[in-house]
């Protein structure tokens, strides 16, 4: 009966565990893309700025395009940073996951 008790401790210390790694990875992720959208919002801005100081200039079309696909790029390498970052707590609670399963192993069986 204890030893059930034990394993159903590690258990839910496995589970709480799981569940802040998903926790912190979700909010990573969305710390990623609101980066990302504020990095493309200002690039927009700024190209509306130039757009609006240049009024009949020639090639503004291009610059827009231009400066679109610059915020574009930078967005897409942050959102891979916290790609990266993400899965590298994804590995950090499946060896959590892995420790306790191997410390379940060893308390219930001799």
């Amino acid at each position: 009966m204890m030893e059930v008790k034990r394993v159903l401790s590690v258990g839910k210390r496995l589970q709480t565990i799981l569940e802040e790694a998903e926790r912190e990875s979700q909010q990573r992720l969305a710390d990623a893309k609101r980066r990302s959208e504020e990095t493309v919002n200002k690039a927009r801005t700024e190209v509306e700025e130039k757009k609006v100081k240049a009024q009949r200039g020639a090639g503004i079309d291009d610059l827009i395009k231009a400066e679109e696909n610059r915020a574009k790029k930078e967005a897409e390498k942050i959102k891979a940073q916290y790609e990266q970052k993400i899965e590298a707590i994804k590995k950090i609670s499946t060896k959590k996951r892995d420790r306790s399963v191997d410390l379940v192993v060893k308390e219930v069986l001799p």
